[in-house]
């Protein structure tokens, strides 16, 4: 980063704050004719007025500070350090002022980024004050301190906020996952050899580790994967942030980057683990030690996702291509990285079938389930379900790190060889686009999860320049060009805009009302059980496996996310199988949501929501019927029509 005087930094700090008053006035603008308000009769007036008069009084400031006479306005805002318990003050304040206006002000009256954003940014500048004050430290590096710890707590915050005793899943079969992680401990749990889990088979194992304890209940299993988001993002990106041989501040400073980067998109936890080995493991100086990381890293991302399999080779090669010079090895500089590749994949695809062979489930087919879903373009623009569009919500993450990257290496691209720079754009693009086309996976498209690997690529290359541990070709670091103070900016306070909406109250709910639900499902499930016949569970069956509900034997078939993977991949074998357990009356009562018969025509997930009614919900309707709901969730209780309709195949259409 280049020496930033105080100068540029007030200069951005004030083109930051115009272009985000303006943001928040339009946002505001279209919030208040989406709620239909009467403008001057409310209290709208006051936001609009102050985003307003903000943006006009920025570009009057802005032109002062651009002016002969800006550096004496400049000196103005100097400050002499001393007064320590007024800088106190003014960073408890500053720190509070974010959270007030999210929580109680804005909230969900007006939740649009841009509005709370300006309030983080006056809030930050105000903590900034109180440092200097305490400190005496330059105003970009103050700056930078304040931005990244409060998006580190932000984040941090967000994934705590869903530890709670709530008995059920909290959105769509959140509490689900828990179930499929138990499946791993299934003998002792239920009493059954369960298969285990078909998709995403090393999350649900790592989420599996507390069943290790017997009796843990369900708030300990969701702090447990709040830890598990928290602690093996840190761990990736310390270690990413270790291997660049800072000094410590500016160690510090990558660490917490690379920690709001990472869960932008988000990466998860457990495709975490295989980045972990690879930044801890990997060394072009130690390639025995080197090979042995990547195996393991590729055997992780064999049982993980089919998409990763190459992905632990490619960010090795990308190390090696980092630290190694061409030199006069010719076509002996690339055996390392062909051999790395070959060998990686193969023990992630290896690993996947041994996984498949020994998981125990009888239709390998779900196991490629992926492979047949419907690709929905769509999904790349703005849209209902994603409403900055893969595409654009992709290049606008990237572009502060691309924008560094032309900054670094203007007139330096001759420091290394023409084919290694071949080689990193290469492994940029297969995953950029390999991350699009997954992206258009029906399922997926509804944020950046999928780029997950190009996102850990990129910031892997880029903080490599950054902090000049690129090898040229003379086996030397060369001096790589300064990144600009506002391309730094923008790079720290993307992620932040990912951030704040993690700003929310934990979860609470009504006990009373929660234990009244309990027991009506306990009455009716328990009272078919002992006449012999069948319980389904379709969604809700963490109440079985913390034991909320007592004495009700599982029926593993047909859990709500596993029907959900096989409507949206048309899976014919496994949904005839479900119809005619319907049409014979198979289970006495059936627990699931509320279903519908009627397509939507628009809406965020509509192809995901038709793919549900078409193969699930209408049939089940037409099967069975709901006879009472709960009060708290939109949870139904089914039992099959006395009647023998005529149910249309899903098939058919």
């Amino acid at each position: 980063m280049e020496e930033t005087s105080p100068k540029i930094f007030w200069k951005t700090f004030t083109g930051l704050i115009i272009l985000i008053s303006a943001l928040a006035l339009y946002q505001t603008v279209q919030r208040v004719l989406e709620l239909d308000v009467v403008l001057w009769r409310s209290k709208w007036i006051f936001p609009l007025g102050l985003f307003a008069l903000n943006f006009i009084l920025g570009f009057f400031a802005l032109k002062r500070l651009s002016s002969a006479n800006g550096n004496r306005w400049i000196e103005k805002l100097e400050i002499i350090p001393g007064n320590k318990l007024l800088g106190l003050a003014l960073v408890a304040i500053g720190f509070s002022l974010t959270w007030l206006a999210r929580l109680f002000l804005f909230g969900n009256i007006l939740p649009q980024t841009a509005p709370i954003f300006w309030v983080f940014l006056w809030a930050s500048i105000l903590q900034v004050l109180g440092l200097k004050l305490i400190t005496g430290r330059q105003w970009h590096v103050l700056f930078a301190l304040v931005i990244l710890a409060q998006g580190v707590i932000y984040k941090i915050y967000g994934h705590l906020t869903i530890v709670t005793d709530y008995p059920f899943s909290i959105g769509y079969s959140e509490a689900s996952r828990h179930y499929y992680a138990s499946m791993f401990f299934s003998e002792r749990l239920y009493g059954l050899k369960l298969p285990l889990p078909f998709l995403h088979p090393t999350r649900y194992f790592l989420l599996s580790l507390p069943f290790i304890v017997e009796g843990l209940p369900l708030w300990f299993h969701r702090m447990w994967q709040a830890l598990l988001w928290i602690g093996l993002t840190a761990a990736s990106a310390s270690l990413l942030s270790r291997r660049l041989h800072l000094n410590r501040w500016m160690s510090f400073f990558v660490a917490a980057w690379a920690f709001l980067f990472f869960l932008q998109g988000a990466v998860y936890y457990h495709l975490q683990v295989c980045v972990i080995l690879i930044l801890a493991g990997v060394s072009a100086r130690n390639l025995k030690r080197s090979f042995i990381f990547i195996l393991l890293a590729s055997i992780w991302a064999g049982a993980s996702r089919v998409n990763w399999f190459p992905v632990p080779a490619m960010l090795a090669i990308a190390i090696y291509i980092l630290e190694t010079p061409v030199g006069d090895k010719g076509w002996r500089y690339w055996v390392t990285p062909i051999l790395w590749g070959v060998c990686g994949v193969g023990f992630a695809v290896a690993s996947q079938f041994i996984y498949i062979s020994i998981s125990g489930n009888a239709d390998n087919s779900a196991f490629g389930s992926s492979f047949t879903s419907d690709l929905l373009w769509n999904r790349l623009l703005p849209n209902e379900t994603y409403s900055l569009g893969v595409l654009p919500g992709l290049l606008f993450i990237s572009v502060p790190l691309l924008f560094a990257m032309a900054q670094m290496l203007r007139k330096k691209t001759s420091h290394l060889h023409p084919l290694r720079w071949l080689a990193l754009l290469a492994l940029l693009t297969v995953l950029f686009l390999g991350g699009l086309v997954v992206s258009t996976k029906i399922g997926g498209g509804g944020d950046l999860h999928n780029l997950d690997a190009f996102l850990v690529m990129l910031a892997l290359i880029t903080s490599s320049f950054f902090a000049e541990r690129v090898v040229g070709e003379e086996k030397s670091n060369p001096a790589w060009g300064q990144i600009r103070w506002p391309v730094t900016v923008a790079a720290m306070l993307i992620p932040i805009g990912f951030a704040i909406p993690q700003i929310r109250f934990v979860h609470s709910y009504d006990h009373v009302l929660a234990e009244k639900d309990i027991r009506k499902l306990q009455q009716v499930a328990l009272e078919a059980a002992n006449n012999g016949g069948e319980v389904l569970f379709v969604t809700e069956r963490q109440l079985l496996t913390f034991d909320e509900l007592k004495n009700i034997p599982l029926t593993p078939d047909y859990e709500q996310i596993e029907l959900m993977e096989m409507a949206m991949s048309g899976n014919r074998d496994y949904l005839k199988n479900f119809y005619a357990d319907l049409h014979a009356h198979r289970f006495a009562i059936i627990i699931a949501k509320k279903q519908k018969s009627e397509m939507k025509k628009r809406g965020a997930f509509m192809e995901e929501d038709n793919a549900w009614v078409r193969y699930v919900g209408a049939p089940l309707l037409c099967e069975y019927y709901p006879i009472d709901s709960l009060e708290l969730e939109n949870i139904q209780i089914f039992i099959p029509r006395s009647d023998l309709p005529a149910c249309k195949d899903p098939f058919s259409e």
